[in-house]
């Protein structure tokens, strides 16, 4: 007992001094902000026991929800869903191109390459493939109208009744094949793969089998010229070992963000082409504090290093423990995360600045906070809560 009460004497003579210390010693005689003494914490939460034990620190073991000694870190999930309704938003009606010889090009591999003139897709040297084997195309420029690949483009007609696409629904394989790395990979039956049999085999998928080039293939070679034709059995086989991957691999295939995404440039009067860009990811969905927060990324505004330390109470304890000790650089972003066992702060994330008591974000959600949310020179910079996921800004 005796012990004890020199012990809570000894904290209540540490907090009751911090009027006299400076927070920043270490590196400024200059004060972070006006410091306040144990009765202001004891005010918040009266329940509140900081000691020895509380000065260890702990952080949530997340692969076991065990509590541990040692650096905080929190893996966040990333969301890698491509946002294809707004990719298709964001593609304009029609696009005016000017196409180009890229067949034996160094950066080639494709059929043909593009410059597109005007608008989001503006740019040069895309490589491109040919869609529509019943159409030709030459070196010139031409007006095109765009669509996404995940569209329904089984209304596209050549004519009245006649499908500009006889496979309209499968260009989910393309996708898949488009994102592969075939051309220069070895097959296992022999032979490599080059850009001539990914055409094929997009042909082949595309334009259904049968319609596909079988006596004339020589301008799918590019050294020497009439490689395809003397080696047609071979090449062939490898076209169809692409379609039968893309079959086994490719149906229902929705390409993840930063993967490629085929764009459709549908044509009546030449080949309709297709190019690719960078599937964008799905926008950041926010929802407002509900349950409790579980992760806080901050930023620490002001202009001198400064050590910074962070209390929560032990899951629903009196006791505190330290989640955080670090000396913070003018506009260093931390993060936080709880070490409860479901990894909550619980009501409140008490802050100190050395040893003295400063402010405190409540954590609970009883009181909404989201990036923006300030307390003095802290400021939320992002977080998630139990229930509600990534918090919106605070308003």
């Amino acid at each position: 007992m005796k012990k004890n009460l020199l012990l809570l004497l000894g904290v209540a003579v540490m907090f009751f001094s911090c009027q006299k210390d400076n927070v920043a010693e270490e590196t400024s005689s200059e004060a972070l902000v006006e410091e306040q003494d144990l009765s202001t914490i004891t005010a918040l939460d009266p329940e509140l026991i900081i000691n020895e034990e509380s000065e260890i620190l702990r952080v949530r073991e997340v692969s076991n929800n065990n509590l541990s000694i040692g650096v905080a870190s929190k893996s966040k999930v990333e969301d890698n869903e491509a946002d294809l309704e707004g990719f298709a938003a964001s593609l304009p009606e029609t696009v005016t191109v000017t196409t180009k010889d890229d067949i034996c090009s160094d950066t080639g591999g494709s059929f043909i390459a593009l410059d597109i003139e005007e608008g989001d897709l503006a740019s040069t040297d895309n490589s491109a493939w040919c869609v529509d084997l019943q159409a030709s195309i030459g070196l010139s420029t031409y007006d095109f109208d765009v669509h996404s690949s995940y569209e329904d483009l089984s209304g596209l007609e050549k004519a009245p009744g006649i499908p500009l696409f006889e496979n309209a629904n499968d260009f989910d394989r393309i996708n898949w094949l488009l994102n592969q790395t075939f051309i220069g990979e070895e097959s296992p039956q022999g032979g490599r793969y080059t850009f001539g049999h990914i055409q094929w085999a997009i042909w082949q998928i595309i334009e259904g089998e049968g319609n596909n080039c079988t006596d004339d293939c020589d301008f799918l070679s590019c050294d020497p010229i009439d490689q395809w034709d003397n080696n047609k059995s071979d090449n062939e086989r490898l076209g169809l070992e692409l379609v039968a991957a893309a079959a086994a691999n490719g149906e229902g295939f929705v390409p993840q963000a930063g993967q490629r995404i085929a764009v459709v440039l549908a044509s009546t009067t030449v080949q309709s082409l297709i190019t690719t860009r960078e599937a964008p990811a799905k926008p950041e969905t926010c929802e407002d504090c509900t349950g409790d927060v579980d992760e806080l990324t901050i930023k620490f505004n002001w202009h001198n290093p400064t050590r910074i330390k962070f209390y929560q109470r032990y899951e629903n304890t009196r006791w505190a423990c330290k989640i955080f000790d670090k000396v913070l650089q003018p506009g260093e972003e931390f993060t936080l995360t709880g070490v409860n066992h479901d990894g909550t702060f619980g009501k409140y994330l008490y802050i100190f600045t050395k040893h003295c008591y400063y402010s405190c974000f409540n954590t609970n959600c009883y009181v909404n906070i989201g990036p923006g949310f300030k307390t003095g020179v802290f400021e939320i910079v992002s977080g998630t809560s139990t229930e509600g996921g990534e918090l919106c800004e605070f308003h």
